[in-house]
């Protein structure tokens, strides 16, 4: 086993949206060098893993990194967001920190990308591929970039015990079904639940047919109320509860 010797001013743990965001910051307001470690194989973090149906909950324009824009400040034409800023797909989310980390990080010659990797603790990664380990001395601080554990189905087992014969899989399985099921249930209420149930009924599954376990009723902002464009100011405000020109300045 070799063992690499690494020096660096910040070492990120992660390369998904929270270490891309710091990572973006660092390069364009000091003069730190930078070394990003991450398990997957493209910058992303849990979008590697996600269903393919998957979608930004919120305007493109409000994710990403401060120096590039993810989208061009579209307006759906069609479909359940209609009239409203795009929202990015899964795919778009994936090609965009691609970008930032191939046009913008590593040409600066100030970030070094260590994909396929293993954070160990103390400064330490391995390969997840060869037998190549990394000790890195960390000049002013480590940053955890996974910290808040964000993961999809895909990725771990359920904390829940599944029956012998019921037919159960994440919801990347969805678009490989084939043929019609009795009916459908969906299990959690957070963003990937909200997922399943809008893509089973966009594909024409009656809504007697979905069953939807959730722990709560979700607290829900609507959309329309926090568009990032001068033509939503007056909807945003009235979703804010202002109902006039003094109530927006107190």
């Amino acid at each position: 086993m070799s063992i690499q010797q690494l020096e660096t001013d910040y070492l990120i743990i992660g390369s998904g949206a929270v270490g891309m965001a710091f990572a973006d910051v660092l390069l364009t307001e000091t003069d730190a060098n930078i070394i990003i470690v991450d398990k997957h194989h493209k910058p992303g973090g849990h979008w590697n893993d996600a269903y393919s149906f998957v979608t930004l909950h919120q305007p493109s324009s409000f994710y990403g990194v401060s120096s590039r824009e993810l989208c061009g400040g579209m307006i759906d034409k069609i479909g359940l967001n209609k009239g409203l800023s795009e929202l990015a797909s899964g795919a778009e989310v994936m090609a965009y920190f691609d970008k930032v980390m191939k046009h913008t990080f590593l040409p600066s010659g100030r970030v070094k990308y260590f994909p396929m990797c293993e954070y160990k603790g103390d400064g330490k990664f391995s390969s997840l591929l060869s037998d190549t380990s990394y000790e890195v001395k960390v000049n002013k601080k480590i940053i955890d970039g996974t910290y808040f554990k964000t993961s999809v189905p895909a990725t771990h087992t359920p904390n829940f015990e599944i029956a012998e014969g019921v037919k159960f899989g994440p919801l990347n399985d969805l678009p490989s079904l084939t043929k019609p099921r009795d009916g459908y249930v969906i299990i959690g209420g957070g963003k990937t639940g909200i997922d399943a149930v809008l893509w089973l009924l966009e594909n024409q599954i009656h809504p007697d047919h979905i069953t939807w376990i959730m722990p709560r009723d979700a607290w829900l902002i609507d959309r329309k109320n926090t568009q990032p464009s001068r033509d939503f100011f007056h909807p945003y405000y009235r979703g804010a509860g202002y109902s006039s020109r003094s109530d927006c300045g107190s």
